[in-house]
């Protein structure tokens, strides 16, 4: 995967959960506390929308785990070499995804 492909994959996934995570209401204010940003953080959690980016990112956890089964099923059933096992390129695949979930989320939320 080049760097161009990663690239466009990151934007549409951004897009897709910012507008998922953003509520069509405002709510704003400008006084910065500890209080408001947890009162941000319940608003952005719990408004529609936010279960579709719930379903969005399962759905993404589950297909990079069955990709790279299946890409593993492959090689050892036709390859002739040794069986491999590429369970932790996955499981790094889906740290780093809900990583940049977490990141995307607290983001929106200050």
């Amino acid at each position: 995967m080049g760097v161009s492909e990663l690239t466009v994959r990151v934007l549409v996934y951004s897009g897709i959960m910012i507008f998922f995570l953003v509520s069509f209401k405002k709510h704003q204010s400008k006084e910065l506390s500890v209080q408001l940003l947890l009162k941000k953080i319940c608003y952005i959690t719990f408004h529609k929308k936010a279960l579709l980016a719930l379903l969005v990112t399962n759905f993404l956890l589950v297909a990079i785990w069955f990709g790279y089964k299946q890409e593993v099923y492959h090689f050892n059933a036709h390859s002739g070499y040794p069986p491999i096992s590429s369970d932790s390129t996955a499981i790094f695949y889906m740290c780093t995804l809900l990583g940049y979930t977490d990141i995307l989320y607290v983001t929106l939320a200050l």
